[in-house]
């Protein structure tokens, strides 16, 4: 046994200064250290983590590394994947992460792209694990009720940098000076503004595709993707930076993100006879509200459309950013429905409270352009029920989870199934 506590007992018992790296290393040496035997991308932020580590482990596939993943929506081994119930989060425990890391160095892997979250970085989940590139994509509240404050949440973000040998940076991803500050040499920087230009939308038969030219290296390259809005962009340049580091070809880079399919629970449509246009997005903060809801309000929709949005808030965790998000909701849609997101052991009431202070704010009135519906099944029939043809019917917060937790009850959860239902 180990602990940080002096204590004597009857079996052999060891004390140490930090318990939780002290138990991912035991577990890594009973694993035999596979993590010493292939080479690591971590990817962190606010928002866009998997998604950046889907298309970082699609591209360097398509370089001819072989490589393995571990994200929130799920892990792939080669060509075999493992459930996201698995893994339970997107940064898993030392006695979940070490077993996978095993299974890949078998699989013969030589490259493994991890989503580092916040909590995987305080709770040092990831032992001695040392990443050839580490990624912060943004950073902006969240989580704030286990970190405290913004200043805890940056330095536990910034613990990546500590273990990284090269840093990517998003210059307007928030705090990009303090990221800098603490990478130091090891930074290398992407900036939207300056690497994108010429962005336009295409609809067609196979949904609606982003083109624009990207700055790779010191060209511009034309990709057309399924990826869509700025804040994809972003994530897409993050990516270009780790290419260049590795040095993998503008061909290569081009057409993976050209052939990314997406990942899933992100920005997905649901297709239907009534002409609504209606998505599923896992968008739960305020700055993944204002990307989807920005991208459907200047460059998706048509004049008369309206764009009518479902979500809600977890309870029991963070409350900071709730009327923050009702805020943005209110001033980029047209109808707001709250519901249960997870509420746990919350009262759902006093989610939608939280969420409300923000809808006022904004300028919303309830009953007219915003409701409650706890129900998350009623809730999105009650959107389909008041959208016409062309309408955007936004289903936020749940995307690619299998469950929805009210109470102690983990209950079966499809979103899209339950959207498409409702649109029959």
């Amino acid at each position: 046994m180990v602990g940080e506590k002096s204590l004597k007992l009857a079996v052999p018992y060891k004390k140490v200064g930090n318990g939780r790296l002290a138990w991912a290393q035991m577990v890594a040496e009973f694993c035999g250290h596979p993590e010493k035997k292939m080479k690591f991308i971590g990817v962190t932020g606010t928002d866009g983590k998997t998604t950046t580590v889907n298309i970082l482990a699609a591209m360097l596939k398509k370089a001819g590394i072989r490589t393995s993943m571990s994200s929130t929506v799920g892990a792939v081994i080669g060509k075999s994947k493992v459930s996201s119930k698995v893994l339970q989060t997107g940064s898993p425990s030392p006695d979940v992460l070490f077993p996978l890391l095993l299974e890949m160095k078998k699989k013969g892997m030589e490259m493994v792209v991890l989503e580092t979250t916040s909590h995987g970085l305080n709770q040092d989940r990831f032992g001695d694990i040392i990443f050839e590139v580490g990624v912060i994509t943004n950073l902006a509240s969240d989580h704030m009720e286990y970190h405290g404050n913004i200043k805890e949440y940056r330095r536990v973000k910034a613990r990546v940098i500590d273990k990284s040998k090269k840093v990517v940076l998003n210059e307007l991803g928030g705090e990009y000076e303090y990221f800098k500050r603490k990478a130091s040499k090891k930074a290398v920087s992407f900036n939207r503004k300056k690497g994108v230009r010429n962005v336009s939308y295409v609809f067609g038969g196979n949904g609606i595709k982003q083109r624009a030219e990207i700055k790779y290296g010191s060209k511009w390259v034309r990709i057309e993707t399924l990826l869509l809005g700025d804040y994809n962009l972003e994530n897409i340049l993050a990516v270009g930076k780790v290419a260049e580091l590795f040095g993998i070809k503008q061909a290569d880079f081009v057409e993976a993100i050209n052939n990314f399919v997406g990942v899933e629970g992100r920005l997905v449509r649901v297709a239907n006879n009534k002409g609504v246009n209606a998505m599923v997005d896992f968008a739960h903060t305020e700055q993944g509200l204002k990307g989807i809801l920005s991208l459907v309000n200047t460059k998706l929709k048509k004049k008369d459309e309206k764009i009518i949005v479902v979500f809600g808030c977890n309870g029991d965790r963070d409350r900071t950013k709730r009327a923050p998000m009702g805020k943005v909701a209110a001033k980029l849609s047209d109808v707001v429905i709250i519901t249960n997101e997870d509420p746990r052991n919350e009262d759902p009431g006093q989610i939608f409270e939280d969420i409300e202070k923000g809808l006022k704010k904004g300028g919303m009135k309830f009953g007219k352009s915003y409701f409650r519906e706890d129900d998350r099944e009623k809730a999105i029939e009650k959107a389909v029920r008041m959208a016409k043809k062309g309408d955007w019917v936004l289903c936020l917060g749940k995307g690619h989870e299998k469950t929805i937790n009210i109470g102690s009850k983990f209950l079966d959860w499809d979103e899209r199934e339950v959207l498409r239902k409702a649109l029959l």
